[in-house]
């Protein structure tokens, strides 16, 4: 099982939009330039009719390589009111409340404009939420990886993951117009394998630059990528793509 972990400086930067460019870009839903082949290819089978060309995602092998295997997702969500986000004697907290809750119903995961449902849109083979009081979130996302087989590759999005376990790749999104990087972020300083600057608007070129700049001072020292989530044949994304599927290739 290979595992990629995307991060984020704070909400609301797309870390949802970037964990969904790589399932769909790693499960063969975009077309992606192939240093070992040589060729640009196209994961999986092309599929004619009446209607046009549509595409399939490739079944399971384990002769594959990392970026040809399944690929699911795993949304970890951190509770940090716990049990009672009021902190009163109101008696109208759920009794029943658990520290930790892994969700595999699809009827909650598919509901429209879940991040769970974008995540599965994507391309996950299968999708897992967890829900997890901080004080928990180690005991949860093992239980939460225990809903993976072993051929499962996994695209996490959450910043916790990191903080109790390791990844082969492990991603921090910023945003240009990012005014604060939030304590979880900060927590990850050497941890970071690359940070994503994920153009969700028209940013200019200066507003990436002092974005860059800010993210040093913070004290992150690793390659920087410029993507645009919404754009799979943006070149800089292709770039992008062609080093996570090296890393993962050499792990």
């Amino acid at each position: 099982m290979k595992k990629i972990v995307v991060a984020g400086t704070s909400s609301g930067v797309g870390k949802t939009a970037v964990a969904s460019f790589l399932l769909s870009s790693l499960s063969g839903r975009t077309q992606l330039h192939s240093k070992k082949h040589g060729e640009v290819v196209r994961r999986g089978r092309v599929l004619q009719h009446a209607g046009g060309t549509s595409y399939d995602a490739p079944e399971y092998s384990p002769d594959l390589n990392p970026s040809e295997s399944l690929w699911s997702a795993l949304k970890i969500t951190i509770r940090h009111e716990g049990s009672c986000p009021r902190h009163t004697d109101c008696d109208a907290c759920d009794a029943g409340y658990e520290p930790f809750e892994v969700i595999t119903d699809d009827t909650v995961l598919m509901e429209k404009g879940k991040d769970t449902d974008q995540l599965s849109k994507a391309g996950a083979s299968k999708v897992v939420w967890l829900l997890s009081d901080p004080s928990v979130e180690a005991a949860g996302i093992t239980a939460a990886l225990d809903c993976f087989g072993k051929e499962q590759n996994l695209v996490i999005e959450g910043n916790s993951f990191l903080r109790v376990k390791s990844a082969d790749v492990a991603i921090l999104v910023v945003s240009p117009l990012m005014y604060k990087i939030k304590r979880s972020a900060k927590l990850l300083l050497n941890k970071i394998d690359f940070i994503v600057i994920n153009l969700h608007k028209n940013h200019t070129v200066k507003e990436i630059e002092a974005c860059k700049e800010k993210m040093i001072t913070f004290g992150f020292d690793v390659p920087f990528y410029v993507v645009n989530p919404h754009q799979s044949a943006n070149y800089s994304n292709q770039v992008f793509i062609e080093k996570i599927q090296d890393v993962l290739f050499r792990t």
